[in-house]
């Protein structure tokens, strides 16, 4: 009978770390990614110094953390906490160091509440190819979730830990995937819309957003936004990424392009379904607040009020109606309403 032991810790709180490597968790860990601004051949120069400051070998860092020499990962969150890197890299143990449970059994897989979080948000954001052939079949804009939720469950499941494990996997390629989107929008604006003139930035993907990808596996295109959570989660971490790039510039026109950034809301539209056999393509979008109003989401009542004045052309299929489903013919015409209603 197995016996299991669940305790309370300070955990390290660097994305999937008892999946990956501890470069590789660094490096996808969105406050690590800011801190470091990973994003420059600088910020990796400075996360491998970091890496050697707190003591660890390059052939322990870039294997697998669960095969660490434990002495190595004893110390870590020692280091950590040491008041002289923390001033180096300029970052806060508050967001490294997360006070949680950690569930055990035996010497098997340690289990954080984080990491179940995200094995379940990633298989219920994963569209089956059942549930694309029978969505497609339909008149219906909404991809049917209801067997990826049934999945999802059966990931809180202790005894079913290939679905947990599952579930991890297509979080690290949906990581991936986030990283790669957010690298191809700092490197070109032509996904970027904002000036004086727009009340807010928009960011538009298209069906081809990853046909430069080499992470293509588990995913499509389509089905990468299917999840209105993690559509939200991905369009806020795209705003913090892209201030926080455009401030750390030395260009003094892109500085400046980050206090007008700061000030602004952001609305991506993506794809929520394909557009095979003659059916138009269905689109997700998602309304952030302004990076210094990240707590007052008033995309709800906004867009309710854009859709009235475009005739009702938007569909409110989520719970928050801050994330909503159009069709592409209705773009335009909902993105005007939109500019409009903000202006007023």
């Amino acid at each position: 009978m197995d016996c299991i032991n669940i305790k309370f810790d300070e955990d390290i709180n660097f994305h999937l770390l008892r999946h990956w490597s501890l470069y590789d968790s660094i490096y996808y860990t969105q406050d690590m990614i800011l801190s470091f601004k990973l994003w420059s051949s600088r910020g990796l120069s400075q996360l491998k110094e970091f890496l050697a400051d707190l003591g660890i070998p390059k052939r322990e860092y870039e294997q697998n953390y669960r095969d660490m020499n434990i002495k190595y990962k004893l110390n870590i969150k020692k280091q950590i906490l040491d008041k002289r890197l923390q001033d180096k890299y300029h970052y806060t143990t508050n967001t490294i160091i997360l006070p949680t449970f950690l569930l055990s059994s035996g010497f098997t897989l340690k289990l954080s509440p984080l990491d179940i979080v995200d094995s379940l948000m990633s298989t219920l954001q994963t569209v089956s190819s059942s549930s694309s052939s029978s969505n497609s079949n339909s008149n219906s804009m909404m991809i049917d979730l209801t067997a990826r939720f049934s999945y999802a469950l059966s990931c809180l499941n202790y005894h079913q830990l290939d679905d947990y494990l599952n579930g991890i996997e297509l979080e690290k390629t949906y990581t991936k995937k986030t990283h790669y989107l957010i690298e191809t929008l700092l490197q070109s604006d032509k996904n970027l819309s904002f000036d004086n003139t727009i009340p807010f930035i928009l960011l538009k993907f298209d069906q081809n957003m990853f046909n430069s990808s080499t992470t293509t596996e588990h995913t499509t295109s389509c089905g990468f936004f299917t999840h209105p959570y993690q559509a939200y989660l991905f369009a806020r971490n795209a705003l913090q990424i892209l201030i926080s790039y455009t401030s750390s510039s030395t260009n003094i026109v892109k500085k400046k392009k980050s206090k007008h950034l700061q000030r602004l809301p952001l609305i991506l539209i993506a794809p929520y379904s394909s557009s095979s056999s003659g059916e138009e393509l269905v689109e997700i979008v998602v309304g952030v607040p302004a990076l210094n109003n990240i707590m007052m989401n008033s995309f709800s009542t906004l867009f309710e009020a854009a859709d009235h004045r475009c005739g009702n052309v938007a569909k409110f299929v989520f719970f928050d109606h801050s994330v909503l489903l159009l069709q592409e013919q209705h773009q335009q015409k909902f993105i005007d309403a939109l500019m409009f209603v903000l202006a007023k």
